[in-house]
This record gives structure tokens, sequence and C-alpha cells, in this order.
């Protein structure tokens, strides 16, 4: 039997691959497209982390919990930035090259928005994940431990005794089989196909989560769904992302009339968090009835070798960026919840493990701060390796879980042994129209009556035979959810903005957990107190020293 099987090839689940393989581990990977078809290919900002002088994880800690919106778990916070550098340095080891000054060859750091100051390492000018990717395909293509399944559809946990002790799976052949192992990887990313606008790619679907939901383990903070505020409005899917790292550079938000607006907005201005500057364009578009605002780069010299990806994206759509303003709109993003886990990747299921997008860590809250989704990645998938070396198969009361795992205990004490029901079939919907739904009822800007719009055209699940079947049924699983837990949360917090309730609330000051069968159901944010000093460093004064 496999030590470890992993679903997903992106960055989380390739670390999490050749850091248990290098350990003596037996490990499969299976990811549904082809290795490299993956979220993190397409990321473009960097990597942030506290590489340097002046920076410190101290002030990458403030800037992650600032941009979270109250809900970040401090102790996974804490992981993240400490960890980090270090990460990254084990990323760079591994064959990743990211770019270097030219005169004294040190790292080249950049600013995006939510950072008080340039901590975002990037690779190719904006083609960070391409790199990451292309290094870590390759580390594992070199790896003899590691068997890697290209196109093997999973379908869904196999449970036993409680446990979670494999997947079954559509091969190549369109043959229906089974795969066993001792402990199970989720990092099968986002659910960024739920609407129509995305910078996602295709295969973004919300598999794991929707796995993860019918197997019976907890969920939380889905109503968080992030909207990139700069995507280029042409007509491509995924959309052409215009990096953050652009107004880091100089470029500048403008409406209509060529007026800039975001200092009114916020202190930062342009550098303002993702959540505030897709609300300000949103706002602008709704009232004036347009398709975009624009992007204003043409002060930024060299663009085509600081952004050649960008470049080509613009020159493919007719327009020159060192001339032109660029049209832009928010499109789906990163959905900053998930999978619940604690600080380990472990799920409320034993042998089931989670890390990256499809988990819900606590690293960001209400909203991600800007290159801090592949630091998660790196630094979480190497931590449930080492849980699983030392012989861990149950979640501890850490992170995320301090909180859910006794509302687990209370609401469904035999979460395991549940099963969604195959006849649990209403109505029906095609992808199509379920991405329009979420788009216009359940997008950067929602009220009680268009949540309950979405709410009353989603079927409770679909027939399904087929990997496109399965896709759109894990969409409709995690579309539910999403809209159950906005309706809930009647407060307007980092990405989630209510119409009707514009103001943050004090009593919804936690997270909505989803348990299959069970109603949704809202947990406070537990804070930690005296963590163990081998496990985290919450000190600001100890942070600030840790710069590796």
């Amino acid at each position: 039997m496999l030590d470890l099987l992993v679903l997903g090839s992106g960055i989380a689940g390739l670390s999490a691959a050749i850091r248990a393989a290098d350990a003596g581990l037996k490990v499969t990977v299976l990811t549904k497209g082809a290795l490299s078809n993956t979220a993190t290919n397409y990321a473009q900002g960097g990597v942030a982390a506290a590489l340097s002088e002046p920076d410190s994880p101290a002030l990458h800690r403030a800037d992650t919990l600032d941009a979270g919106g109250g809900l970040c778990d401090i102790e996974a916070v804490d992981v993240l930035v400490r960890e980090g550098p270090r990460r990254v340095r084990d990323l760079m080891a591994l064959g990743a090259e990211f770019d270097r000054a030219a005169i004294d060859g040190e790292l080249e750091l950049a600013r995006e928005g939510g950072h008080s100051l340039a901590r975002v390492v990037h690779a190719g000018g904006d083609a960070t994940g391409a790199e990451i990717e292309r290094a870590l395909v390759a580390a594992l293509d070199d790896h003899p431990g590691i068997e890697a399944r290209e196109r093997w559809f999973t379908v869904d946990l196999i449970l036993e005794g409680g446990a979670v002790v494999g997947v079954t799976t559509i091969a190549p052949d369109g043959t229906l089989q089974e795969v066993r192992a001792r402990n199970v990887l989720l990092a099968t990313g986002g659910a960024g196909q739920l609407f129509a606008v995305t910078t996602n790619p295709p295969v973004s679907t919300g598999d794991g989560i929707a796995m993860a939901y019918r197997a019976g383990a907890a969920i939380a903070d889905i109503e968080f769904m992030q909207f990139h505020p700069t995507a280029l409005d042409v007509a491509l899917m995924p959309r052409p992302l215009l990096s953050e790292a652009l107004r880091g550079e100089g470029a500048v938000l403008r409406d209509e009339n060529g007026e800039a607006f975001m200092q009114a907005e916020h202190p930062l201005g342009d550098l303002a968090p993702r959540d505030v500057v897709a609300r300000a364009i949103t706002r602008r578009l709704v009232a004036r009835n347009l398709a975009h605002l624009f992007l204003d780069a043409t002060a930024i010299s060299d663009f085509a070798q600081r952004f050649p990806t960008v470049a080509r994206a613009a020159r493919a759509a007719g327009l020159d960026p060192e001339s032109d303003l660029l049209p832009v709109a928010p499109a789906a993003h990163y959905l900053s919840g998930g999978i619940c886990t604690d600080l380990d990747g472990a799920t409320t299921l034993p042998g089931l493990w989670a890390c990256g997008e499809v988990a819900c860590s606590g690293v960001h809250g209400a909203n991600r701060l800007a290159s801090n989704s592949l630091l998660d990645g790196l630094v979480f998938a190497p931590r449930a390796v080492e849980a699983i070396l030392d012989g861990r198969r149950e979640p501890r009361a850490t992170g995320v879980l301090r909180g859910v795992l006794s509302a687990v205990s209370r609401q469904n004490p035999n979460a395991a042994d549940m099963r969604v029901s195959d006849s649990s079939v209403g109505g029906s919907i095609t992808l199509g129209s379920l991405q329009r739904a979420m788009t216009f009822g359940a997008g950067v800007l929602r009220d009680a009556g268009s949540l309950t719009g979405v709410l009353d055209v989603l079927p409770l699940s679909l027939p399904a035979e087929t990997p496109a079947q399965y896709e759109l049924n894990n969409l409709v699983t995690v579309a539910r959810t999403l809209v159950a837990a906005a309706l809930r949360r009647e407060e307007s917090r980092g990405t989630h903005t209510r119409l009707d309730f514009t103001e943050q609330s004090t009593a919804l000051l936690g997270r909505f957990i989803h348990l299959n069968g069970y109603e949704t159901s809202f947990v406070p944010l537990v804070t930690h107190s005296q963590p163990p000093a081998d496990v985290l460093l919450t000190d600001s004064k100890r942070l600030s020293t840790e710069v590796v």
C-alpha cells in the first residue's frame, strides 16, 4: 500500500510529494490533467517572504493580519512568516531561479498591494508560477520514489472505520478504479470556475473541497472568494491577469474619465489590499453601467522586460501597455476558505490531509494578502509530511481546528462514517448557467436577495458518470456552501461585501463551518494564549530576529 497519495500537482502537492519521497515514503501523485496544468503555473506576481532586512517576519505578519479582516488564525500566520524564508530557499535549492539584480546578484524584490515594503520574489518578470512549476516537475521527474499519474480523475474518498484509506478514480481508459493509501493529501486547488469571469484554469472546479465535504470533513470560510481587481478585460478565459506588481512599480487605476480614484479609497491608494480595490472598481462599474475601468502603466520603463507575460497578453489584444490604458475588471481569483486543517495540514478525518488553496489553514482569514498563496503551499505541505513521518493520523486542536474540532464532535460525532446519498438529486443546471448565477448573485457585491436567487436555482446534486459531470456536481456542492455561508454572514468583511449589511459585526468574528448533512454552524474565533515555544513564535521582537 502507498504511504502517501497526493491529489494535485501544483506547488503544494509537488512540494509534499518530493519531501515525502526524499524521506523514503512510497508516494503517488494523481492529477486530472497534465502535471503542469495547475493554477500555480498561472501565478504571475511571486512569493512573499521576509528574506532580508529591513523586512522581518514581524512586519510580514502585521501585513497579513491587516489584510485578513480580523479572521486570520494568528498561530497559522506565525508559522507562515517564520518558516516562509527557509521554504523559499528550499525551492531555490530544487532549481527554481528567481530574478536577481544585474549589479550585485541579489534577489529582486517587488511590492504588491497590502505589503508595507517590497518582499515579493519573482521569476521571469511576471512568470513566477511557471518557473516554480517547471522546477518542481523537473525534480519530480528525476525522483525514483514518486509515481506520477496524469489524467486520472478522482471521484471520491474511500472511508473505512472512520478514516480515509484511498480514493476512487476514473483512469485514462475510462474505468473506475481504487487507489489505496495510508494517507491522502488533497492539494487540488480552488474553485474559480464557479464564476463566469476568472483568472483560474478550467481545472479549478472545487473537486477536493467537494470530496472532503461529502466524506464528512469540516470546511469553512467558503464565502471569502477573492476577486483579483485587475484582470485584463478581453474575450479570453481564463482572463489574463495584470499582476499586482504593476501597481507596485507605479501603475495607476483610472476611471472612464481618466481620473485616478484609489487615493480617496484607502491610505495605500493603488496599493490597497485586493478586496478594497475590487470593491472600488465594482461599485463604479455598477453605478455607471460600465464593463471595465483602466490601468495606466505607461509610467513603467522597460515594461516588456519587467512584465513580459503582461506585455504579450496586452499586445495579443491589440494594446501597447507603454502607451495605452489597459481595460480591467475584477475576476474570481482565489478561495481563502476550504477544508479545515490544523497547523500540520490534518483535517477532521483521520488519514486525510490538505494544503494549499484547497485548505482552510487560517492564514488568509477574510482576504488573502497578495503573494501569500504560493508561500502557503510551500510552508504547509512539508509540515503535513513531517506529521505523517511522525506517525500522526489524527488532527490536533491547533490553528483553525482549535474551535472546529469541538463543533464537529457536538454536531456530528459520526461525521467520518457519512456519505452523501447518490439519490440526493434535485433539478438541473449547466456550467454556464451556474457561472452566470454565481457571478451576478454571489460576486464582489452581494445582498440577501441576490444570494437567495442563486440558491433557488442550485440543485442539491447532479447525476454524474463522466469527469465533466463530476466537475459540475462538485461546483454545485461548493456553490451551495458558499451561498449558505454568505447568507449567514450578515456583515461586510474582507472579500465578502453585503450591500444590505455594510459594516463589520463583532458578533460574527468567527467561522461558518459546513458539515455534510448538518446546517451551517458558527464557531467564534478562538485565539491562542501560550502556544508551545517549539511550535510558534508570537512575540514580535522574537519574530523580527527570524530573518533567515
